[in-house]
């Protein structure tokens, strides 16, 4: 599907927003930071259902990057809720994939009367220590040597400390290739790296998880007054541990293993992704 596509002025920024099918509101958190939609619209068939919108968080995709001083979880909350405001969404439902879905369940506990349901999607990195020492250890077991010598390779060039897209497009698929079944499902995926994104992208994780914990991510959870589905693909690297936490953490929520898939299921498999999130916000 094309979509249409618009700016919608927040705050400082315009907020490149694309909406996809008709029917009752889903809103689209993409992961990253730094990366813009491009990657998640392979979700365009929930359009068949649902009015799918998505949009490029500050700083990625076709998002100026405004105020640095906003590159926050706090920050990103007031950026969505004027979002919300602007595009005159009521109530809707929510989907938030990778460091997204920390936005999505932040969201959704502050703002109870405007979330309808609520999927969270391969959630990560963990803010448990723990936990996260479990993916970094994951993550490195999943490396080959080829892999590492293409990473300094990559590094060390001019391009990639100039933070041109292509060349943290390449830097992007090295690193966040353990997080792919293989490398042929890493072929199909778009990263959709713009300017503004390659520039915030290299360090933007760590920047913004560093802002998680002042939010208090755990009681959080426990705040969610909506239905919560939480997604998890066999083959993540994120400790399906963590993804129990969330949803054991919010009242009532299911959780779903999906069998021979990685962090980007909705690329390698999307059959059965697909039909679990239809069939939950069916219900």
């Amino acid at each position: 599907m094309a979509g249409s596509t618009s700016h919608v002025r927040v705050g400082d920024i315009d907020i490149f927003v694309v909406t996809v099918g008709g029917g009752r509101p889903l809103l689209l958190i993409h992961g990253g930071p730094g990366l813009g939609t491009s990657y998640v619209r392979a979700l365009d068939a929930l359009g068949d259902g649902h009015q799918v919108i998505y949009f490029d968080q500050r700083g990625a995709g076709q998002t100026d990057l405004g105020d640095p001083a906003k590159l926050t979880f706090a920050g990103a909350l007031d950026d969505l809720e004027g979002l919300r405001a602007a595009l005159g969404l009521e109530q809707f439902d929510l989907l938030g994939h990778s460091i997204g879905g920390h936005l999505a369940y932040l969201y959704a506990a502050r703002q109870p009367e405007r979330v309808r349901s609520l999927v969270l999607v391969d959630v990560g990195p963990p803010f448990v220590e723990d936990l996260g020492e479990q993916l970094g250890a994951a993550m490195g077991s999943r490396r080959t040597h080829e892999d590492d010598a293409e990473l300094v390779a990559i590094q060390a060039s001019a391009a990639f400390r100039e933070r041109e897209p292509g060349a943290v497009d390449r830097w992007v698929r090295n690193v966040y290739a353990p997080f792919f079944r293989d490398r042929a499902a890493m072929s199909r995926i778009d990263f959709g790296l713009t300017a503004v994104g390659a520039r915030n992208l290299v360090g933007g994780e760590e920047r913004i998880m560093g802002t998680l914990a002042e939010l208090d991510p755990l009681g959080s959870l426990a705040q969610i007054q909506c239905p919560a589905l939480v997604i998890h693909g066999e083959l993540d690297p994120i400790p399906v541990a963590f993804s129990r936490l969330l949803a054991d953490a919010i009242p009532g929520a299911r959780f779903e293993l999906i069998p021979g898939v990685n962090h980007f299921a909705f690329v390698e498999d999307p059959g059965p992704f697909l039909d679990r999130v239809r069939d939950f916000l069916a219900a």
